[in-house]
């Protein structure tokens, strides 16, 4: 080990709350491919679970008293999802390593973004699945047809199947695209605490989320009766359209403004 790393280590203190936040901050101020992309994370974070908070209770409500298809539901997505993960890890892990072995960092940023449409694409229409698994919705559009058991855990296995894939793709797409900006990037500060940055990012949209699922869960019980308030239906459309809108806000942002300078 050289000297300087050893004054670098010996130097070195873990940042208490106060600093990971201005780190955090920092890099949402300083570098806008990352805040345009925390931005679009932190909103679909809200949407998804506004959505799972009303659509998840209401359809297991509906699938265990009227479809009786509940644990069909539960045992097909068990079983399926590892499925979605070995394929999705395996194209995902080629598609990464292709670009460590043939682009430089920096134009490996582009290739990155038509990821991030990618994951747009896989979970808008996953959202769009889980929004037809909405019971009002579920009823008017496929409640006349003798095979609606099947319909739903079909519309409920899709979601995941769109949803699961995309997540895994935009993992390591994601994690790869801050790696550029951050880790490797012009700004000493922010590369010397990038994972302090990451865990912070993690953490503030797992907060989020549980705050917005929670609530949706509550609201939800208050009004199970009256599935088409405008409560109910408001917060399930104002979910589906962050869903489906907010990983696109990344994509938009570097075509319009930001694809010559991307750090």
């Amino acid at each position: 080990m050289s000297r300087k790393s050893e004054e670098l280590k010996k130097n070195y203190r873990v940042p208490n709350l106060r600093v990971k936040i201005r780190l955090y901050l920092t890099a949402l101020i300083e570098v806008p491919l990352y805040r345009f992309g925390e931005l679009g994370n932190v909103l679909y974070t809200i949407g998804k679970n506004i959505m799972e908070g009303v659509v998840l209770y209401t359809m297991f409500t509906m699938a265990e008293g009227e479809l009786q298809v509940a644990a069909i539901l539960a045992v097909a997505v068990k079983y399926a999802y590892p499925s979605i993960s070995v394929i999705s890890s395996n194209y995902t892990s080629g598609f990464i390593d292709h670009l460590e072995s043939s682009l430089t960092p920096l134009s490996q940023i582009a290739r990155l973004i038509k990821a991030q449409i990618g994951v747009g694409c896989g979970q808008a229409l996953g959202g769009i699945a889980l929004f037809c698994c909405f019971p009002p919705i579920f009823i008017g559009l496929f409640y006349d047809f003798t095979e609606r058991n099947y319909i739903l855990v079909a519309l409920y296995l899709l979601h995941h199947v769109l949803d699961g894939s995309a997540q895994i793709l935009e993992g390591r797409s994601w994690f790869k695209l801050i790696e550029i900006l951050l880790r490797n990037g012009r700004r000493s500060q922010l590369s010397e605490n990038f994972w302090v940055i990451y865990a912070l990012s993690q953490n503030v949209q797992l907060i989020m989320g549980q705050f917005f699922l929670w609530a949706a869960l509550f609201l939800t019980s208050l009004y199970k009766d009256q599935l088409i308030s405008l409560t109910i239906m408001g917060g399930v459309l104002i979910g589906l359209l962050l869903v489906v809108s907010a990983k696109f806000i990344l994509p938009y942002v570097y075509y319009r403004n930001l694809g010559k300078n991307p750090q």
